[in-house]
């Protein structure tokens, strides 16, 4: 006999809650939370669909890597903003025949959050007739005021960017591509080097590690999901200025580099290309050093890449200084 809604939470969902008082086992139609003295809380939300925001085969495995990029792209959010993981809401459309693979979903949220310090506050379930869709609401804490912006940076900062740019893309590149494609860039970046792009676009990494030089050295930030490119224009614009990317000082990995190097990938296509997950940061120039030391020190490298300027719009230049043509700055759910 199959389980019905509430023998399903009881059984997959609630142990998910255990450590969160507020979340009364999931045996409430709500939650009760309250932030810590000082604290405030930070909340984000983003909906995950299959085939347009993860590959979904049907199985536990592909089932518990949709769960944690879902819950890793919230937490990405609360990661730039400089806030610490409290808690979530799930929400979660199951098409039929979930029950061969709803047990690694939760498995995959199970570990995903014990990773990232936060627990399972509520949700909804409902069944659909369409594909798997899954929306999470994070919250996070920050002391008061001190959340970071993206709207609060200014002309001269310097933009500084985490980790590598463009892995996602080549993954998700390798994932839609012919065998043709892959066996060609199997034999570029070798196994290794394939495995590595796959993974940073199958199961991104928010970067908690930088939190604390955020709030300590940044006047703004954000993380880039929908390309560098893009979401470097939009923390400009919020801000009121203009940015400036250096092509040739965009980090990449050596995977991309050698892709790079054999124009099987582009400039352009690294920086509009999305799914980064790193974190776009502004800089005042003389907290820059410390920026960066304190960031090596919790072990996330950061690599300068630009200039906030007065005015409006996005420059960005390759390694000859010339400005590059975006056909798109990244990617747009509606355009």
């Amino acid at each position: 006999m199959s389980e019905n809604e509430q023998q399903m939470i009881q059984r997959l969902l609630a142990p998910l809650a255990s450590g969160l008082d507020g979340a009364f086992g999931l045996r409430d139609d709500a939650a009760l939370l309250s932030p810590p003295e000082g604290s405030e809380f930070v909340v984000t939300m983003d909906t995950l669909i299959d085939a347009r925001h993860f590959l979904f085969d049907g199985s536990p495995h592909s089932a518990a890597m949709a769960a944690r990029k879902a819950l890793a792209v919230n937490v990405s959010d609360l990661a730039a903003k400089g806030a610490d993981p409290f808690a979530y809401l799930l929400s979660i459309a199951l098409p039929p025949e979930h029950e061969t693979w709803l047990d690694g979903f939760v498995k995959g949220l199970e570990a995903a959050q014990t990773e990232w310090g936060l627990h399972l506050a509520g949700g909804d379930t409902v069944g659909t007739g369409g594909v798997l869709s899954i929306t999470i609401t994070a919250i996070g804490l920050v002391a008061k005021g001190r959340m970071v912006q993206r709207s609060t940076a200014r002309a001269g900062d310097v933009l500084m960017v985490s980790g590598t740019i463009g892995d996602a893309f080549a993954g998700l590149s390798v994932d839609q591509g012919n065998q043709k494609l892959v066996n060609e860039w199997r034999r570029q970046v070798g196994d290794e080097g394939l495995a590595h792009l796959l993974a940073r676009s199958r199961t991104p990494t928010p970067r908690l590690k930088l939190s604390h030089a955020l709030r300590r050295h940044a006047t703004a930030a954000l993380d880039i999901s929908d390309g560098l490119a893009l979401d470097a224009s939009r923390l400009a614009a919020a801000s009121g200025c203009a940015a400036e990317i250096e092509g040739s000082a965009v980090p990449v990995s050596e995977p991309v580099r050698l892709l790079l190097q054999t124009g099987q990938l582009s400039l352009a296509d690294i920086v509009t290309g999305g799914d980064d997950y790193e974190v776009l940061a502004a800089v005042a120039p003389e907290d820059a050093a410390a920026f960066s030391k304190m960031a090596l020190d919790d072990v996330q490298s950061v690599t300068r890449i630009g200039l906030l300027t007065a005015g409006s719009g996005l420059t960005v230049r390759n390694a000859g200084g010339k400005t590059v043509y975006l056909q798109k700055w990244g990617w747009d759910h509606f355009s």
